[in-house]
């Protein structure tokens, strides 16, 4: 477990803890991805084949309250996943330092590309504040909610 460290943000004066491939429960992480209205895939977190190149966790004392995953062939791309903030911490810095930190992390590793998805247009403006640009590009869902 690599710990980052207690960052505070926004007014408030939260304390958040920033933790890099630590691990972390995948009930937990099922959790959050419910708590945001995705389904909750606890079969598949519980797989070993499942595999990231990091993960980037934050935590309100002991709960997580913000997750991201990035996956890599460790060369040419790098693909942002799964940025997820409980709707109770939204809009305190939380993504947005979840994304830094990937983001900063993948250009030290000297990565060529980096690509996020977003599955809202509403969150395009969000994704562009960090250098991302809209391309022409296709997904096919095969999860199927069980």
């Amino acid at each position: 477990m690599r710990g980052i460290g207690r960052f505070e943000l926004m007014e408030e004066k939260c304390m958040f803890d920033f933790k890099i491939n630590n691990c972390i429960k995948p009930k937990d992480i099922s959790d959050l991805r419910q708590s945001v209205g995705w389904n909750r895939m606890d079969n598949e977190l519980c797989n070993p084949l499942l595999k990231d190149d990091f993960r980037i966790s934050c935590y309100e004392e002991n709960q997580l309250i913000g997750f991201l995953s990035v996956v890599s062939n460790g060369v040419t791309d790098a693909y942002i996943q799964d940025v997820i903030v409980h709707p109770n911490y939204q809009n305190q810095g939380i993504g947005t330092k979840l994304m830094n930190m990937a983001i900063n992390k993948i250009k030290e590793k000297g990565i060529y590309m980096i690509s996020v998805i977003y599955g809202e247009e509403s969150l395009r403006s969000y994704y562009e504040k960090f250098g991302f640009f809209t391309m022409l590009s296709g997904q096919m869902e095969i999860y199927h909610h069980k």
